[in-house]
C-alpha cells in the first residue's frame, strides 16, 4: 500500500528512495519530516507491513508491558468531525481508547482516516 502517494493522500511525503539494496524509506528530498508534505494522518501506521510504526499509546503500553490485544474490545462508530461519514473502529483496553482504525472493507475510507479521525480522540481521555 502507498499511504502517501496517489492511492490515498497525494502528498508523497514518505516513500521508498533508492533501488535494490540501497532502498530505504525516506521523506521527500531527505528533509526532516516536519519540513515535508506530511499531514500526520497516520495512514503510514495502518499500512506498514513490518509493524515498525505504531501508535504512541501502543508503543508506551508495550514498553511497560501493559499492551494486551486480547483484552481489547472493538467498537465501530461514525466519525463526528465532518460530514464524510468515515467509520472508526475504537480499540479500548481498561476503559481507555488505545488506538483508532477504520475497517478496510469500508467503501468510504478503505481503512484510511484523516488526522482528526485517527488521533482526535484525546478529548475523550481528558479527565481534567
Amino acid at each position: 500500500m502507498d499511504a502517501c502517494g496517489d492511492q490515498w493522500q497525494n502528498t508523497f511525503a514518505i516513500s521508498v528512495a533508492g533501488r535494490g539494496y540501497d532502498a530505504r524509506i525516506a521523506v521527500e528530498h531527505d528533509a526532516p519530516l516536519t519540513d515535508s508534505a506530511c499531514v500526520y494522518c497516520g495512514n503510514c501506521i495502518e499500512v506498514c507491513p513490518m509493524g515498525a510504526l505504531s501508535f504512541k499509546s501502543e508503543f508506551d503500553m508495550r514498553a511497560v508491558g501493559t499492551w494486551d490485544e486480547s483484552a481489547q474490545t472493538e467498537t465501530t462508530t461514525v466519525c463526528a468531525y465532518c460530514g464524510v461519514g468515515c467509520n472508526l473502529t475504537l480499540h479500548v483496553q481498561d476503559n481507555e481508547i488505545v488506538k483508532v482504525t477504520s475497517p478496510h472493507d469500508n467503501p468510504v475510507t478503505h481503512g484510511n482516516l484523516c488526522i482528526k479521525g485517527r488521533f482526535g480522540h484525546q478529548h475523550v481521555r481528558n479527565r481534567d
